[in-house]
This record gives structure tokens, sequence and C-alpha cells, in this order.
């Protein structure tokens, strides 16, 4: 690397740098640490979520400047003077020649997906990523994991044998639809109570275990009670697909099957999402930490943020 090249690069990430300047450090680090996988451990309250946000903005502004010795074979003297004496309170002319000095491979808003657990989160996450970088947050991929899943079935899921306007079932839907098997395969409602036999389906599809894994697994434990849930499980699916309909679970789970079937859908999302992002990652179960990987799997460009304390 020639002097030249050296100090462009110093240069160029002191003024990122600069434009980080409300993190601290360790946050700031974490920000600008644009390629491969990285993971954010901190507490609550410590502000891991304005690390997303920031890195967020990091990358559509600057791509992988802050990460990068790439220096643009057009950049001049005057260019790299201007990055080492870059003011303190630049107009906007300045503010967009720095940019397109110091961005390196900018994504676009869509190629990024982040990632959060509740509407709730995911609506403040939208809020501030909007209030950080204006319009362009409206094209980021900000959901939650079912919100997103949801998106890739509807444009893909009738390659896994469903339409494209299927029903999703809520709790109640999906509470009839059992005591409906209970009576046709005649299973006492109190043995079988319909909330615990829900939940040990559940529990079955967060494994990404389907009906016939239940089973055997069942069988080989020589669980009575199990075998039985396995065929409620069985009949449940069936009549969920023939009412073209999933329940809750169901929006992750085939969006894993989808992906893991069809190559071709899994090279179009590992292509479209160059940085996969997830906060809150000590709450993924082994269902989306399956999907996380999948989308991932291509730039291998994954965030994580969690609380290891939880």
């Amino acid at each position: 690397m020639t002097d030249f090249e050296q100090r462009y690069v110093t240069a160029r990430k002191a003024v990122i740098a600069r434009d980080l300047a409300r993190l601290n450090p360790m946050q700031r680090q974490g920000a600008m640490t644009t390629e491969g996988p990285l993971l954010l451990l901190a507490g609550a309250g410590s502000g891991k979520t304005t690390v997303l946000i920031q890195r967020v903005y990091n990358l559509l502004t600057y791509g992988r400047g802050s990460d990068s010795d790439e220096v643009p074979d057009w950049a001049t003297e005057e260019d790299l003077g201007f990055l080492e004496h870059f003011p303190d309170r630049p107009d906007g002319d300045e503010v967009r020649r720095v940019h397109r000095l110091c961005a390196v491979d900018a994504p676009r808003p869509w190629e990024i997906i982040a990632i959060t657990f509740t509407n709730k989160a995911a609506g403040e996450l939208k809020e501030r990523l909007a209030a950080r970088l204006g319009p362009a947050a409206n094209d980021v991929w900000a959901s939650t994991f079912h919100s997103a899943c949801v998106r890739i079935l509807r444009r893909d899921i009738d390659r896994i044998g469903f339409d494209k306007d299927f029903t999703i079932y809520d709790t109640d839907d999906a509470k009839r639809v059992i005591k409906d098997i209970l009576k046709e395969q005649n299973l006492d409602e109190k043995t079988f109570p319909v909330r615990s036999v829900l939940s040990a389906i559940s529990a079955s599809k967060d494994r990404y275990e389907g009906p016939e894994v239940f089973r055997k697994k069942a069988e080989a434990a020589n669980d009575w009670k199990n075998t039985r849930i396995a065929k409620i499980y069985a009949a449940y699916q069936q009549k969920l697909s023939t009412a073209n309909a999933l329940d809750f679970d169901d929006i992750i789970y085939h969006t894993v099957t989808l992906l893991q079937k069809e190559p071709k859908v899994l090279d179009y999302y590992q292509k479209k999402f160059r940085y996969v992002l997830v906060d809150e990652y000590q709450d993924t179960n082994h269902l989306q930490y399956l999907l996380t990987g999948l989308l991932a799997g291509g730039h291998r460009n994954l965030c994580v943020v969690g609380d290891d304390d939880q």
C-alpha cells in the first residue's frame, strides 16, 4: 500500500467515525465493522438497538468504507486533503462529496434485512431508521421474523404446494381445528387438552420436526400420549393444507422448507440480502436459527445483537 493509499484509508475511517460520534467507542466499533459475521453482546439499556440502527446507516451511507482498504483509482491529492481536513460543520455540498469519497460498494436499502421479535419493536425500529435515514428507510426490510416470512411466502409458497393467497390461522382458529380432530379421533379433551396439544405441536415445529419425526420419537420412547398427539399433529397439518391455511408457527416452518427445497428461491434471497441483522438474538429458537443461517448464507454478513444475561 502506497503512502497515499494509507493516508486515504486512515482519513476515510476517521471521517466515518466522526459521523458516528454519538456512539461510545465500543458501540462505534460494532457499527463500523461491516463485513463477515458479527456478534454484539450487551446488557439491557446499553444501546444495542441504537448500534443496529447506526450500523444500517453506516452501511447505506458508506458501504464497506469503514472496513475496507480499497481506495478509488480516481481519487486525487485534493480529495485526500479534503478528507484529512474535513470541516466540523460541513455544508450540504461538502456532505455529499464526503459520502462519495468514503462510500465503498454501498448496498441498496432493500439489500438489508433487520429482524426483531415483536411488532412493537419492529415499529420502533422502522421509526428510528426513518429518523436517521429519511425515505430510504422505507425500503429496508425492517420487520419481525413472521412478517418477513409472510413476504417470502406470498411470492413463492406455490412451489411447496400452497396457493399464494393462503390464510393465516390465529390461536382460536387452531383450537377449533384441534377440537374437531379430537372428536374425529374419539379422544377425550380432558386427557388431551387443546392448549397442551397445540403447545406440543408448536414445540415440535420450533425444532423443525414434522408429524412423522414426532411420531417416530414418541414410538421410540414408547410414549402412549405423544404417539396419539402425533396422529393429531398429522391430521392438523392435513386440515391446514386442505384449507390452504398456515398457523403462526407454519409461517417460519414453511419458509425454511421453501428455502431448503427450492435452490432458486434460496439463491434469490441469499443474493438479495447482502446484510442480515437480528436484534434480541438470545430469544431465537432453532427454527429461527435455521432461517437466519439460510438468509445469511450467501454473503455471510450476519450481525446478531443480544443480551447473554437473558
